[in-house]
């Protein structure tokens, strides 16, 4: 999950924001277009059940712009991310879509699914929908990006029931995720439901190093000795070019401090103290590791994980940081053979020994907007029987090079059960956490990300940088 952010679009949420808290009954207002089923020709003693089931005749339809049949009488509006909906480019993605979609409608038959058409800009997208939420617009359900989820909450339906329904407990996610799904706490609402996730590690070339640094001191010292045992190689990389994931890939390290980057008013917690000297140590990070020279300062021109992965066949790296969704990337590249016997993952080195290891997770969540109690019913099912549930979670996240959400989804799926990778990667997500979600944030990362490519480049230090982000952030 990495995404673009700037004070544009601060000030784009925060007007959504303000504008959603402009009228008596948010969730009324939300509700203005939502029409109920239409379901007048199933005749007045027609149980639910029956209307769901009858068959409106014709041929179904799994497409971009129609899944079910057109003469259907319930009609559903989905804005699904579109990386992962009929319109991906994946064809393995689109094949499982393909076949979930063909089964949910065959049980329901008289149910037909119109998708919303959006761009791959999911920040964007998710300023659009709140935008639709505050107009009355909003489709019947959406996948909404779990940092942004908090910030459409008051507009959620609640998805107890549906995952009761399905055997899914609110028990089995990982806690990080808790509190975005369950808002109020235990005993709450549900929410969302969080279907993907991915989380930051440290990649490492396991057939040179015997232990991989559990420290960042620890980390430039074997970076050193790769690069004498090895000459042409460099020690490590990572992203620094001006984007979220210059932050988002690195916020572990802070964390391991034990320091939120934000207070309870949103103000930011390290503008004194020891939180101070903890975000120093964290700007340091970026200062001492092309200091020492095992991180070139070409890394400002990787805005991106994948810009940096190209040079992975060349043996030319020891090290790099990255998400969890580089196993598949770079197996793709070097062929999965190669991967494993070359590659070791492990957790985001700490400041100092015997710190607890964090790292940031991402990831998506479904959340059905609609009021109409049948609508909603149906919505909820439908993406759960696509994503979630116990026939599905496994299968998409192993197709779409997904992390499951679930503890048991790990335990239950082979492709996660043999699979090593995984297996740490689960752990990580025990001790990870999620960016604030909100608008202080977004400024205070684009804040991050210069002050990053100033370190790496040499235009600043990490002291000069910190103060500058307490001044124009700090409040």
């Amino acid at each position: 999950m990495k995404k673009t952010f700037s004070y544009a679009l601060a000030a784009v949420m925060t007007l959504t924001l303000l504008l959603s808290g402009c009228g008596s009954n948010n969730k009324d207002n939300a509700a203005q277009n939502n029409t109920p089923a239409n379901t007048s020709g199933s005749g007045a003693n027609a149980s639910n059940e029956d209307i769901i089931k009858k068959h409106p005749g014709g041929q179904m339809i799994i497409s971009p712009q129609l899944i079910g049949y057109q003469e259907a009488e319930i009609e559903l509006t989905w804005q699904p991310n579109p990386s992962q909906s009929l319109e991906a480019t994946s064809p393995a993605r689109v094949d499982y879509l393909t076949k979930k979609m063909k089964a949910w409608i065959e049980e329901h038959p008289n149910v037909k699914i119109k998708p919303i058409s959006t761009s791959n800009n999911s920040t964007d997208n998710m300023a659009k929908l709140q935008l639709k939420l505050a107009e009355g617009t909003a489709p019947d359900v959406a996948a909404v990006d779990s940092f942004m989820m908090p910030s459409v909450a008051e507009y959620a339906q609640p998805l107890n029931d549906a995952m009761a329904a399905k055997g899914i407990s609110i028990d089995d996610y990982f806690p990080f995720m808790l509190s975005t799904m369950q808002p109020d706490g235990e005993g709450g609402d549900i929410l969302s439901d969080w279907y993907t996730t991915d989380v930051r590690a440290l990649y490492y070339r396991k057939d040179l190093i015997s232990a991989p640094p559990a420290t960042v001191d620890e980390l430039i010292s074997t970076a050193k000795k790769l690069q004498e045992d090895n000459p042409g190689m460099t020690g490590l990389i990572y992203v620094a070019g001006r984007n979220e994931g210059a932050v988002n890939n690195h916020l572990g390290i802070y964390w391991s401090e034990g320091f939120p980057l934000l207070n309870d008013d949103n103000s930011i917690a390290f503008g004194e103290g020891e939180a101070k000297t903890a975000m120093l140590n964290f700007l340091s990070f970026f200062e001492n590791t092309v200091k020492e020279g095992v991180t070139p300062q070409r890394v400002v021109e990787f805005d991106k994980e994948s810009n940096m992965f190209g040079d992975l066949t060349t043996d030319k790296y020891g090290m790099f940081i990255a998400s969890s969704s580089a196993v598949p990337q770079i197996k793709e590249i070097v062929g999965a053979d190669t991967f494993e016997q070359k590659w070791g993952i492990a957790e985001l080195p700490v400041i100092h020994a015997g710190d607890t290891a964090s790292s940031s997770a991402g990831g998506w969540t479904n959340v059905v907007f609609a009021t109409d109690k049948q609508k909603a019913e149906l919505a909820a099912d439908f993406v759960l029987s696509l994503y979630s549930d116990d026939a599905a979670a496994g299968e998409w996240c192993e197709i779409g090079g997904f992390l499951p959400t679930r503890r048991s989804v790990y335990d239950n799926t082979p492709a996660f059960a043999e699979d090593a990778y995984a297996k740490q990667f689960a752990s990580y997500l025990n001790q990870a956490q999620s960016r604030p979600p909100v608008s202080e944030y977004t400024a205070l990362s684009s804040e991050l990300q210069v002050a990053i490519g100033e370190i790496v480049t040499g235009t600043s230090t990490a002291e000069k940088a910190l103060e500058n982000i307490i001044k124009k952030v700090g409040k």
